[in-house]
């Protein structure tokens, strides 16, 4: 059984800094409600049940749906979801997992955009003996691209699939080996896109003491495509691939209850067998630390660099560079206060306009997320939230700004 304060970082997690893009919707989903034991020990969240399922509808008012400098076009975006969850040991110690959701989005005057998301994940949680343990699963998402990354006015469905086998061997009481492989799937319908197919594997050591505290080398390597359509007739680069080798050193530390540290410093090195002006190579990493000065308040910080095949963006990664903090709050076991902010930095690398003599792109991004969560009865929630946003670029017709008030109605049982 998962620790309860385990369960409530984990939770608390659902608040740290996503895509500095992501659309207001989110900041209510990544509500962390003290039913959900997110605030541990000062409230206790309900049981963790073998099932679960939950509906939702709510709206959104955007300033600039399409996030563009001139021609800010506001709109009122309304979905409507349904979703669920199970998990069952089925035989010994052998386990499933399942859950997902389906989603309906209407845009009341941008209806091009007007689309239906979902995402299913299945999972097959093994043990072998005490000390052969892992996972398999597959996990598909289907949903509509970034407007204010593609600059289209043409709905861009993005469907990926993972797949994923990760295992862990504790060959001493205080050390364990990792290790997994995985591939992805990416296909676009809207854009003149290819499908793109990648490969990872991974392998490590860690150390784990009495506490929980790890320490860890980990090594990664992963091949794929990395397809360049044609773009101002310069031609196309199909058959262009990448590989990229990660070295890191992980760190889970909770110096007290109060105050955890989670880190991942490493280096990485990404090359292109085609365009091999956008390969990488640098010190990449995420450090997150959490601090509970209450039993019903909770911060964070965050800082990362990462080379990301963003697959939104038009380019063959992003190499993001981001600061950010925020804070929870549960006023009361029914009411929960959140406030986050991020600011990014986004250089695009392998971009194909700068083959055309255009600098290459060099972006920053600052948004302010406000949320509000209550819960007036058992098993209904309603959230509201007020966004922020802005981007500065060196590209004509890219900066841009806007504010999002969203509302939703949550029932689970």
């Amino acid at each position: 059984m998962t620790p309860s304060w385990m369960r409530a970082a984990a939770l608390l997690g659902l608040l740290a800094l996503g895509p500095a893009t992501a659309l207001a919707f989110d900041t209510l989903d990544a509500l962390p409600w003290p039913s959900a034991g997110a605030f541990y020990p000062g409230y206790v969240g309900d049981p963790v049940r073998p099932w679960s399922i939950y509906a939702y509808g709510g709206a959104m008012w955007d300033s600039n749906v399409r996030r563009t400098s001139t021609n800010e076009r506001s709109d009122i975006i309304s979905r409507l979801g349904v979703g669920g969850r199970y998990a069952q040991r089925i035989v010994g110690r052998q386990s499933i997992a399942a859950d997902g959701y389906v989603e309906y989005r209407d845009y009341h005057e941008l209806n091009q955009f007007d689309h239906t998301a979902y995402g299913l994940r299945g999972q097959w949680l093994w043990e072998l003996g005490n000390q052969l343990s892992g996972t398999a699963s597959w996990r598909r998402v289907h949903r509509l691209a970034d407007i204010g990354e593609t600059g289209s006015n043409i709905a861009d469905l993005i469907t990926a699939d993972y797949f994923d086998l990760a295992g862990a061997y504790r060959f001493a009481p205080d050390f364990r080996l990792t290790g997994g492989v995985g591939t992805s799937i990416i296909q676009h319908d809207g854009r003149d896109i290819d499908t793109t197919h990648n490969y990872g594997a991974r392998g490590g050591i860690e150390y784990v003491s009495g506490l929980g505290n790890t320490l860890g080398l980990e090594l990664r390597h992963s091949h794929g495509d990395a397809p360049v359509d044609a773009v101002l007739g310069l031609g196309a680069f199909d058959s262009n691939d990448y590989d990229q080798d990660e070295v890191a050193v992980t760190l889970f530390y909770a110096l007290t209850y109060e105050l955890r540290v989670r880190a991942r410093v490493g280096h990485t090195e990404r090359t292109y067998t085609q365009l091999t002006g956008a390969n990488f190579s640098g010190t990449t990493g995420r450090g997150l630390i959490e601090w509970l000065p209450g039993t019903k308040i909770r911060f964070f910080a965050e800082a990362y660099r990462e080379p990301d095949p963003v697959i939104d963006a038009a380019a063959l990664y992003v190499d993001r560079r981001g600061v950010g903090a925020g804070v929870g709050w549960a006023m009361t076991y029914k009411l929960v206060v959140t406030a986050s902010a991020v600011e990014e930095r986004r250089i695009y690398k392998g971009d194909p306009l700068v083959a055309a003599g255009l600098p290459q792109r060099d972006e920053t991004v600052d948004v302010l997320r406000l949320g509000l969560g209550w819960e007036p009865e058992r098993r209904w929630q309603i959230s509201t939230s007020l966004d922020y946003g802005t981007r500065s670029s060196n590209f004509l017709g890219r900066d841009y700004d806007y504010t999002a008030f969203t509302a939703n109605l949550r029932w689970q049982f």
